[in-house]
């Protein structure tokens, strides 16, 4: 796709169009909203609400390293540099005017690296040894809040196969920075469901994919909670509390399965409030939910506002640029270089109101793309973050 065509017609988006039209499922309408409801009863959390809408000014910090987009033609590419150089809010009428706009990575020049806290990296972590001593414990350890860069990632959608464009395969694969040397980390099927809810099966075998379940090496799925696509829940690979009888689970509940996350997406009918509005609620460090029968699951507390043992996650909102017409995301180094609905960068809201980034996920061609993660994610949560951005439905769009 060309850069000129973006900024020609603002409201085609080839990148996506056709993929979008083959793995769409058609839904009805829904006009409940998905907002979390206020019990009065409870304390308000630490962490607030965020209206991923708002166009509320940002606390000034040191940017990082921004996604330089390529072009064969270097003067189109200087061209449209100067254009784009200043960015600013669109107000919500030119929002609604622009709803189906791809989100462009900014042209700029990098700046310095900045980190989530004002010191340099001195962490000891080694994401690369680890995977390759323990690929089981990788997946599912905490990136250690001072490990400030981000782990480098890989995502490949492989759409070939008889029923390829409905339910494909995903591979997640772990860069090294010093060479681009890959690793792999995770394999995923979309596998179809009697009650129209996505579902996708993750596993550490990518020969396993074909088995039911994903066979011994299935680490988690995640399933869609209704037919919109605007909920989510991404679980481990333990016993789902409906299969465990009455008065089996004992104080320690082994054998049942966590939840590692819930996404909620924002009810946007036909794309016309604008880019994808995402919450995400995981666990706080050293908590783990394991709800039982009738025991309040991930989502069902976010909703209630306990935030006792949760920590929130949304998507950045990307800002309007003017000139080009255009969603524009300012990425972290050379790692985006096409335009799409389905680039965002999830934010991490610190104490001083701040906005640290902690993924950024955006379409590098066709079928690859970047998935970037660091504190307070595990790759397998940044694996299913990025999987929920695949199921296309028109309730989100």
């Amino acid at each position: 796709m060309s850069y000129a065509a973006v900024a020609k017609d603002p409201c085609r988006i080839e990148s996506d169009s056709e993929d979008e039209k083959r793995g769409q499922i058609p839904t009805p309408i829904i006009t409940r909203r998905t907002i979390p409801k206020t019990v009065t009863s409870l304390s308000c959390p630490k962490t607030p609400d965020w209206d991923a809408a708002s166009n509320r000014p940002q606390a000034t910090r040191t940017q990082s390293p921004i996604q330089t987009l390529t072009s064969s033609n270097k003067n189109e590419r200087g061209e449209l540099a100067s254009r784009i150089s200043s960015s600013s809010s669109s107000s919500s009428s030119t929002r609604l005017n622009n709803a189906h706009e791809p989100i462009v990575p900014a042209l700029t020049t990098p700046e310095p690296s900045s980190t989530l806290s004002a010191t340099a990296n001195t962490s000891n972590f080694d994401p690369i040894a680890l995977l390759q001593n323990n690929l089981m414990k990788f997946i599912n350890t905490v990136i250690p809040q001072d490990y400030s860069s981000f782990v480098q990632c890989t995502l490949r959608r492989d759409k070939d196969g008889l029923q390829g464009g409905l339910f494909p395969t995903f591979y997640l694969h772990a860069e090294r920075p010093v060479d681009g040397k890959k690793c792999f980390l995770l394999a995923a099927r979309k596998v179809a469901k009697v009650k129209r809810q996505s579902e996708y099966l993750i596993t550490t075998d990518v020969a396993t994919l074909s088995e039911k379940s994903a066979g011994e090496d299935y680490v988690g799925k995640l399933r869609g909670n209704n037919v919109t696509g605007t909920e989510y829940t991404l679980y481990d690979h333990g016993l789902s509390p409906n299969k465990v009888p009455n008065g089996k689970i004992s104080n320690t509940r082994e054998g049942l399965r966590r939840e590692l996350l819930a996404i909620v997406y924002n009810t946007n009918i036909l794309g016309f409030k604008g880019p994808r509005q995402m919450n995400i609620m995981i666990p706080k460090l050293g908590h783990d939910i394991q709800p039982a029968k009738n025991e309040p699951t991930i989502l069902e507390q976010w909703r209630d506002r306990r935030f006792s043992y949760l920590t929130q996650l949304r998507n950045k909102a990307p800002s309007y640029n003017e000139d080009t017409k255009n969603y524009v995301l300012k990425f972290t180094g050379n790692r985006v270089a096409q335009p799409s609905v389905k680039n965002f960068q999830i934010v991490l809201e610190n104490d001083n109101h701040e906005e640290e980034v902690v993924m950024q996920f955006g379409r590098v061609n066709e079928d690859i793309f970047t998935c970037d993660f660091r504190y307070p994610l595990t790759a397998i949560q940044a694996f299913g973050i990025a999987l929920s951005s695949f199921d296309s439905r028109l309730a989100r769009e």
